[in-house]
This record gives C-alpha cells, sequence and structure tokens, in this order.
C-alpha cells in the first residue's frame, strides 16, 4: 500500500469516528485526553490529506452545487449543447474554467469547424487549456464568411449599382440571418423579437414584425434592429444548427419621443393608422388604443450583408465614404453626371420604377443649402404606369389595406457610379383637387399625385397626373442636395450664394 493510499484509508477512517466524542458528550461523558487527541490528529490528516490530493474535505450539513467535483461537473457539462456550455461558462468562474476546457471543445470544433475527425491531435493542438473554444468559433466565423460572400458577385447591378437582390437574398439566407426587433422602454428593460416577414426588392429589403402582445408605444424610448447570426452549421446539409451559439450585429437604432409623433399619421384605414419615422421605420398603431399592431423597418440594399455579418453588438459596421476629389477642381466638380433610380412599391409588389441618367445640376439652382437637380421638368411629361396605391398589412388577428400609401426606394449614384444617396422610407400620396392648368388638356379632378420624402442628406418631389383616358404620366421630379453632404464627398466648397 502507497503512502498516499495508506493517509486515504486512515483519513477516512478517522473522519467515521469523529462523531464518538459527541455522543459521549450527549451522555454526560467526558471525552478522554487520547480521543481528543485522535479526534484533532484525524482533523489535522484529513486537511493535509485534502491538499495533497486535491480533493476537498468532506463537508457536514448543507451541500451546493459549487461542492461537486469538478470531474462530475466536466462529466455532466458533455451533456450540453455549445450554447448551454456558453451560457454555463458565464454562471462562475469555477463554471467558466470548465466549459471552456479544451476537453469538452475538442469534439465540438471537429464536428463543426469542418476538423476530419481521423485527423491527429497536432492538427489541433491547443496553445491553452481553454484555446480550443477559440479556434472553434474563429473557425466556424471563417466558414460561414466564405460560405456567404461566395455568393455575391463583386460586380454591382447595372441597373441600380447595388448588389443584386437575389443574391442578397440567397447570402442572408444562407447564412440564417434573423432580423431581430428590440424595444427598449423607459425602465430600461428589452423587448425582443424576431422578424415574421422578409420582402426582398430590387433596392431594399422590408422587415416586419407583429405579435398578440407588444409594449404600449408610450413606454418605448428606442427601437433597436439587429441581424442574428449563427455558428454552426450542419456540415452534411449546410443549415444553421438550430439552438445553437450566434453572433449578434447592430444595423441601427432610433431614439423614439411617442408625443412628437402622436397626430402626425401619414395614413390609415378603419383599424390602424400609420406613421413613418426616419431611418426607415414604419410604426403602425391600432386606432383608439394607441396600442401597437406592427413594427416596419425598410432597408437599402447597400453593404447590407456585410453590415449583417460584420457589426458588432455595440456599434454598427460602416466602411468608409467614398472620397471624388478632382484634382484639377474644375467649377462644376460634384454637381454633373448622376444616376437615379426610383421605385414606387408596397411591403410585397412594385408598382412602378424607372432610371434617370445624366442628371446635372444647372447654372444658378444653388439655393437655400441645397443643389437642385431638375429631373424631369414642369414641361416635359414621361407616361408611367402606377398601379393602384394600396399598402397591404396584416398581424396575428387583423389584415387590411391602406390606400395612398407606398414605400418609396432611392439610389443616387454620383458621376463616378459610386452609391452617393439611398432611402427607403413609407411616404404619403398627396392628391391635389386643383386642376392643373399647366398644359392645354383636361385632367381628372382628382388626377394629380404629389410625393414628398426628405432626410439629412437631401429631398425628392414627384408629381404625377392622370388624365381622362387612364394614362398616368409623369410630370415633375426634382431631387435637392444638401450642399454640406456634396461638400464633404467632393472636396468642394459651394454656398448657397454661389451662381
Amino acid at each position: 500500500m502507497s503512502k498516499n493510499s495508506h493517509k486515504e484509508h486512515l483519513s477516512s477512517y478517522l473522519m467515521k469516528h469523529r462523531v464518538k466524542p459527541r455522543e459521549n458528550e450527549a451522555r454526560g461523558k467526558m471525552p478522554s485526553k487520547e480521543s481528543r487527541k485522535m479526534s484533532a490528529s484525524g482533523e489535522k490528516l484529513a486537511q493535509t490529506n485534502s491538499k495533497i490530493t486535491g480533493h476537498k474535505p468532506i463537508k457536514r450539513g448543507k451541500i451546493t452545487i459549487q461542492d461537486i467535483p469538478g470531474e462530475i461537473m466536466m462529466t455532466i457539462f458533455r451533456y450540453l449543447s455549445p450554447q448551454d456550455l456558453m451560457l454555463a461558462s458565464q454562471v462562475c468562474k469555477s463554471w467558466h474554467s470548465l466549459a471552456n476546457d479544451n476537453t469538452l471543445w475538442r469534439p465540438i470544433l471537429k464536428k463543426y469547424s469542418g476538423t476530419k475527425s481521423d485527423r491527429s491531435d497536432t492538427e489541433v493542438n491547443p496553445k491553452s487549456i481553454e484555446s480550443l473554444k477559440r479556434d472553434c468559433l474563429t473557425r466556424c466565423v471563417q466558414q460561414r464568411n466564405k460560405r456567404v460572400f461566395r455568393l455575391l458577385r463583386k460586380r454591382k447591378s447595372p441597373y441600380t449599382g447595388l448588389p443584386e437582390s437575389k443574391e442578397v437574398e440567397q447570402a442572408l439566407r444562407t447564412a440564417g440571418v434573423i432580423f431581430e426587433l428590440v424595444m427598449i422602454d423607459k425602465d430600461d428593460r428589452e423587448h425582443t423579437l424576431s422578424h415574421q416577414d422578409v420582402f426582398f426588392h430590387s433596392m431594399s429589403v422590408s422587415i416586419r414584425w407583429f405579435a398578440l402582445e407588444l409594449p404600449s408605444i408610450n413606454s418605448i424610448k428606442e427601437f433597436q434592429l439587429y441581424s442574428r447570426n449563427p455558428l454552426f452549421y450542419n456540415q452534411d446539409t449546410g443549415k444553421p444548427v438550430k439552438e445553437g451559439p450566434y453572433q449578434r450585429s447592430l444595423l441601427l437604432t432610433q431614439e423614439v419621443k411617442w408625443e412628437d409623433w402622436r397626430g402626425k399619421a401619414i395614413g390609415g384605414d378603419e383599424l390602424i393608422s400609420l406613421y413613418s419615422l426616419p431611418q426607415g421605420l414604419t410604426i403602425a398603431m391600432y386606432k383608439g388604443e394607441e396600442e401597437l399592431a406592427f413594427v416596419s423597418f425598410a432597408l437599402s440594399l447597400d453593404n447590407l450583408v456585410q453590415k449583417c455579418i460584420y457589426g458588432t453588438p455595440e456599434e454598427p459596421f460602416s466602411t468608409p465614404d467614398d472620397k471624388c476629389v478632382d484634382p484639377g477642381m474644375s467649377t462644376r466638380h460634384g454637381l454633373l453626371g448622376y444616376q437615379l433610380t426610383v421605385q414606387l412599391r408596397s411591403l410585397r409588389k412594385a408598382h412602378w420604377d424607372d432610371q434617370f441618367r445624366n442628371i446635372d445640376c444647372k447654372d444658378g439652382s444653388i439655393d437655400g443649402g441645397f443643389a437642385i437637380f431638375s429631373v424631369v421638368r414642369p414641361d416635359q411629361r414621361i407616361k408611367i404606369n402606377v398601379e393602384d396605391s394600396l399598402y397591404p398589412w396584416k398581424t396575428d388577428a387583423f389584415k387590411g389595406k391602406v390606400k395612398d400609401v407606398m414605400v418609396l426606394d432611392l439610389t443616387m449614384l454620383d458621376e463616378g457610379s459610386s452609391v452617393f444617396w439611398t432611402a427607403s422610407s413609407l411616404v404619403k400620396i398627396e392628391r391635389n383637387k386643383d386642376i392643373s392648368k399647366m398644359f392645354d388638356f383636361d385632367y381628372r379632378y382628382d388626377g394629380i399625385m404629389s410625393i414628398e420624402y426628405a432626410d439629412q442628406k437631401g429631398k425628392i418631389y414627384l408629381q404625377i397626373c392622370k388624365m381622362d383616358t387612364g394614362e398616368m404620366f409623369l410630370t415633375n421630379l426634382t431631387v435637392r442636395i444638401a450642399l454640406e453632404i456634396i461638400n464633404e464627398r467632393f472636396g468642394t466648397n459651394y454656398k448657397s450664394t454661389d451662381k
């Protein structure tokens, strides 16, 4: 018998007989010197033995989970999924060390990172006792990104100058991206919903959320939009692992002070009112109760995949703005050669789109801090075909259609064919009751429609007229770009007084 085994045996024997002195006290007998000495010796030996063997001494009374030996906890952790292991590692320091142990992550690495099981361990040789978890996550992210961006061609759409809509849709679906809406109330509590609907269009994507129970709009102070990106995929099917770990990328945040928007609906029907907020945010409210019916965001396809994959939970992904500085600095630099693509649509269906090339800001068309681009002048008319301006909607309980409301998408490219301005937002179609006297033919009484949109980069105005024959013409399209944006992009110094 070895020395350590002898100590363990003796320690066990002494611990079993520790209770005898207490029993003697209960009977009114005082323990002898020899028994007290033996008891003290046993306690001392047990403490020494625990230091030598690394085992905790036997504990009397209530036992907590912290008292379970590490070997038993490791056996339990082997039955946990990767997502549960990552959650367990956040409980306490001891669990963090156990849940990140290479023994647990080695089979996970081989299963999800593409490392073949018949490879030698030297190919996944850990640098530390917790390094395989980091290596596993890094490899899984790299494989996911490679698979996703392989679906995106470097060549952009020749029509819009943006990535092809079908490629963006395929890339995001391959990645298994889920769009999460986080509503933060005034008590800083988060209410999170995963998207119900996603609709892809030539220049943008619309995402919608609805549920039977939503927080009161008066309690919400901020909307946050995230993409949730899985990390682990089935190596055979390529589909994301259910309930697996994921990354979150912040896409945008929008503060909301409902008292500033109350009463400013841009449309509605007998059940809901629609509100158009900045950054493509649409809020639908049930009438009379000010309860949320649904929430929708419209996002441009410009760098959308990169924003979903490369962002962090704290900061959205962004690319440096393309500078287009002309070394010669011509007097018209930054005012010539633009391209504009415009589309009117509902959530699901496009109703009209058109493209305009070689758009210039004419001499004397700088005013009020804007460069003015007359794309379609009032004395011109371009025949278009716009179907009924309806905005279908639905929730878990109701559905309907709102008249004279549509989503406006626009993309403006500069003279170098780089994206200069993108926007996607719900807009109101105003019907003008006055008959236009600009032409020598009559329009229907309610045949003049106008649409306006504005953000920090610019403004756009459209006028559409309908004749008695039913034909429709675009009679005015004017774009105003903020001089501050032009000067920043092109290194110019235009001012409103320039002629």
